[in-house]
């Protein structure tokens, strides 16, 4: 009879539904910009690590072959190259209290992908997103012997950054680069960081620091 008695529930109020809704959406708001934050950094700190496992590649690319990545000609010869990038997505504007000629990470002179040192041994002018025109005898670096090609040094052709900008280096400035000034410059492995702009100077004369929120290693210095 007691059972018979009970009264039976089989779902919710309308004010008990309400009042879960709201302490999720509290919750929810107390904790979201932590969560974006955490996230932001993730990417901030991949972006690092990135950048500085891109410095190493290129280092071993020059311990190989014993030339940095600006080469464009068969041979490989030539050092027309002012920017290797990693990916055709290449930010050219430069951010508020950008230092000198930032934007020129973006646009100064001839850029080649640093996919065609690092993944394929394509050092010339043909490039080829398939690698065809790699490993040519004339062309590019023998794959043997001393002073060979070892790669690949990297595992993709093109990659972005987290946030889905091109890497870019400033290879104009490495030893023996097209450069002809007498001041020496910081060879860096950049990215614009989360804002999308550079801030980093391109060529100052003075002082060579990472700016903004840019993100990025030294490779070499001049």
């Amino acid at each position: 009879m007691a059972n018979r008695n009970r009264l039976d529930r089989t779902g919710f109020t309308l004010m008990e539904i309400v009042i879960a809704v709201a302490i999720v959406a509290i919750f929810a708001a107390a904790i979201s910009p932590m969560v974006f934050k955490h996230l932001e950094d993730a990417k901030l700190t991949r972006a690092q690590n990135e950048s500085e496992s891109l410095a190493t590649a290129v280092l071993s690319y020059y311990k190989d072959t014993g030339a940095w990545p600006y080469t464009n000609a068969d041979g490989p010869t030539g050092n027309e190259v002012a920017r290797v990038i990693s990916s055709a997505n290449v930010p050219a504007v430069a951010g508020a209290d950008a230092g000198t000629s930032a934007a020129s990470w973006g646009t100064q002179g001839t850029a080649k992908l640093l996919g065609d040192y690092l993944y394929y041994n394509n050092p010339d002018d043909d490039s080829s997103a398939t690698g065809a025109n790699a490993d040519e005898a004339s062309a590019d670096w023998r794959t043997n012997g001393r002073g060979a090609w070892r790669g690949p040094y990297v595992s993709e052709y093109t990659f972005d950054d987290p946030w889905g900008n091109a890497y870019v280096m400033n290879v104009n400035y490495a030893p023996g680069g097209n450069y002809s000034g007498t001041v020496r410059h910081k060879v860096f492995v950049l990215s614009a960081g989360p804002d999308g702009q550079w801030q980093t100077p391109f060529a100052d004369d003075t002082v060579e620091e990472i700016l903004g929120d840019d993100v990025g290693t030294v490779v070499t210095v001049r």
